[in-house]
């Protein structure tokens, strides 16, 4: 059956090359997935970083309804292209919908990662927001490959 993704994102629109990268990926899925990528503002002016997550987070929280929760986190556990493909092939017989998360400036409030089934570290570098959504898109996009056995992924 087909398997929703949705990619939340705490963090301002992105620039037009990072729409048309994005952009690009998303329209090469096949019709087993359907991608919906959403964005959430940044809180601005409040008290505390800690405040300022938790706001982020309620907002966070709306979108994740009966869903398999993937936050991402550079202290999450790692995985190859080829482990990621075998993750996706279990979600998609065992899920209808997955949701990724990728916090803001600051990262996520505990509520999302104590509520996240998994919890992935794309890099243990801090990379820049709409990079690790491109990234993203094109792991989750070369997955699907892999298990298409589509020549896009080399070994």
């Amino acid at each position: 059956h087909r398997l929703k993704i949705k990619i939340i994102s705490v963090g301002n629109s992105p620039p037009k090359w990072a729409k048309d990268a994005l952009i690009k990926y998303i329209s090469r899925f096949d019709d087993n997935f359907k991608i919906e990528l959403i964005e959430i503002k940044p809180d601005k002016n409040l008290k505390s970083i800690e405040h300022k997550k938790l706001q982020e987070a309620k907002k966070i929280l709306k979108y994740i309804n009966g869903s398999f929760v993937v936050s991402l986190d550079e202290n999450g556990s790692s995985c190859s292209s080829k482990k990621l493909s075998e993750k996706l092939s279990n979600w998609m017989q065992n899920f209808s919908k997955v949701t990724f998360i990728i916090g803001g400036a600051d990262g996520l409030d505990r509520t999302i990662t104590n509520n996240s089934n998994w919890i992935w570290s794309l890099s243990k570098l801090t990379l820049p927001h709409n990079l690790v959504k491109i990234i993203l898109i094109e792991q989750l996009y070369r997955a699907s490959t892999i298990l298409n056995n589509h020549p896009y992924h080399r070994e």
